[in-house]
């Protein structure tokens, strides 16, 4: 009588799995361009980092989350967009990379930006931890049951997204600090903890079907991290978005670096600044998302 229970719910779990593999692969077949031009749910966006992504000391409405929100909006007008600001000020790589899982799964976004790295000269709490994700994690997180119990009790418990604070910190979060001492900040920052960092949270993203880009700092004197995070991109096969180049571009029409950078908080984008970073963003999210097929679809 055992025996017969346990094969039954052997045999149920192995169907339900094959349904939800197959459904989910008929929703990636033939759902996912639809699903763009029709009426729905908004389309979701996860922007995950430091405080490049919070905003800081910025109002809301001017950190680059809020504009890329309002500048989809006016380009689809027929979709509805959330751009979720998860970023915390002081956050480093390693903080990132272990809780996006959780993350995700909670607000099942469409696609994943990140934009960290920078704190990683001072700050190296939880740089070490969970370095490699074990071989039976990845093997579950290849289960559709499995991710849709997670979901369910990610969504029930735990830390809950809460949209009314700035930088839709989860509640009870606040990343931990240990400073490093400084004659060990240009190691820390070339890594290979930031790369192997980037890493994990680009397969994190893969796990969960989520495409994901990089950013890259706009000032010249963090090219060496510039250039760990473009090899962590390359290696993974992530987009990155340049905004050293978006410095330069605003420059060039005009606009003189005070207006662009602001140090009254440690040098961060300006409102400015941020705007022409959404400029660049636009493309790659669009086509991340298959916007521009929906749109010429639509025409």
């Amino acid at each position: 009588m055992v025996k017969r229970i346990a094969l039954a719910l052997v045999v149920a779990v192995l169907a339900g799995e094959g349904f939800l593999q197959a459904a989910s692969w008929a929703a990636g077949t033939f759902g996912s361009r639809a699903s763009l031009s029709a009426d729905g749910d908004a389309v979701r966006i996860l922007c995950v980092g430091d405080s490049h992504t919070y905003g800081l000391p910025l109002p809301r409405a001017e950190s680059y989350p809020s504009q890329l929100e309002r500048r989809l909006s006016e380009r689809h007008p027929d979709r509805r967009f959330q751009v979720v600001n998860l970023g915390i000020p002081g956050t480093n790589s390693g903080y990132l990379a272990n809780r996006l899982e959780r993350q995700m799964l909670q607000l099942q976004p469409r696609l994943v930006l990140v934009w960290v790295g920078v704190n990683n000269q001072w700050n190296d709490a939880e740089s070490e931890a969970l370095a490699e994700r074990p071989a039976w994690r990845r093997w579950l997180l290849a289960s559709r049951l499995y991710r849709l119990a997670s979901i369910a009790w990610s969504t029930r418990t735990g830390y809950q997204y809460d949209p009314e604070q700035y930088g839709g910190w989860f509640e009870g979060e606040r990343p931990p600090s240990r400073r490093r001492p400084p004659d060990d900040a240009e190691t820390a920052l070339l890594a290979p903890g930031l790369g192997r960092d980037l890493g994990r949270i680009a397969a994190t993203a893969a796990s969960l079907d989520t495409p994901v880009v990089f950013l890259t700092y706009p000032m010249r004197k963090q090219k060496p991290l510039n250039r760990a995070i473009e090899r962590a991109a390359f290696e993974a096969g992530v987009p990155v978005v340049d905004t050293q180049l978006d410095l330069e571009r605003a420059v060039a029409a005009g606009h003189a670096i005070p207006a662009l950078i602001d140090t009254s908080t440690g040098p961060h984008p300006s409102g400015i600044l941020y705007g022409y970073v959404v400029d660049s963003l636009l493309p790659v999210v669009e086509g991340a998302l298959g916007l521009h097929d929906a749109a010429a679809a639509a025409r």
